[in-house]
């Protein structure tokens, strides 16, 4: 009876830390031939974003200058070398992973209106970091 009485225990713990850790797991989204995924938040879920970060050949990373403060709810549009929007999505997180084909590419971050663009080529793994000051009052 003891023993059944453990085992069921074990079993329970088993299924409470698979569901846990079900939690963190980031899913994939995908825009047309664009997949992404965006997080971040806390260390579980940032262990999971680097954990697949080889799998996209870019990185974006969100924070405030100076503070170390790392954004999420930023918007975010990856287009052609043309202007053609491939890509626009809201990160969950600081983190946002992209894979793209091989190419030139222009990316927006707009954090509450204050819009940063850079223009990238994207070969094999490239990151970029977007970085807003301080708001006055922080």
């Amino acid at each position: 009876m003891k023993r059944l009485y453990l085992a069921l225990i074990f079993l329970c713990m088993l299924i409470s830390f698979s569901v846990g850790a079900e939690e963190f797991i980031i899913k994939p989204q995908t825009q047309g031939e664009v997949m992404f995924v965006t997080g971040g938040v806390g260390e579980n879920e940032r262990n999971a974003m680097q954990a697949m970060r080889a799998e996209y050949n870019l990185s974006l990373l969100f924070s405030v200058k100076d503070t170390g403060e790392y954004l999420s709810d930023v918007k975010v549009r990856i287009a052609d070398s043309r202007g053609n929007t491939l890509m626009e999505s809201v990160s969950d997180g600081p983190m946002l992973f992209a894979k793209l084909k091989p190419g030139r590419y222009i990316v927006s971050a707009d954090r509450d209106g204050q819009v940063i663009h850079k223009k990238i080529m994207v070969k094999q793994q490239t990151a970029l970091s977007f970085t807003w000051p301080q708001e006055q009052g922080d």
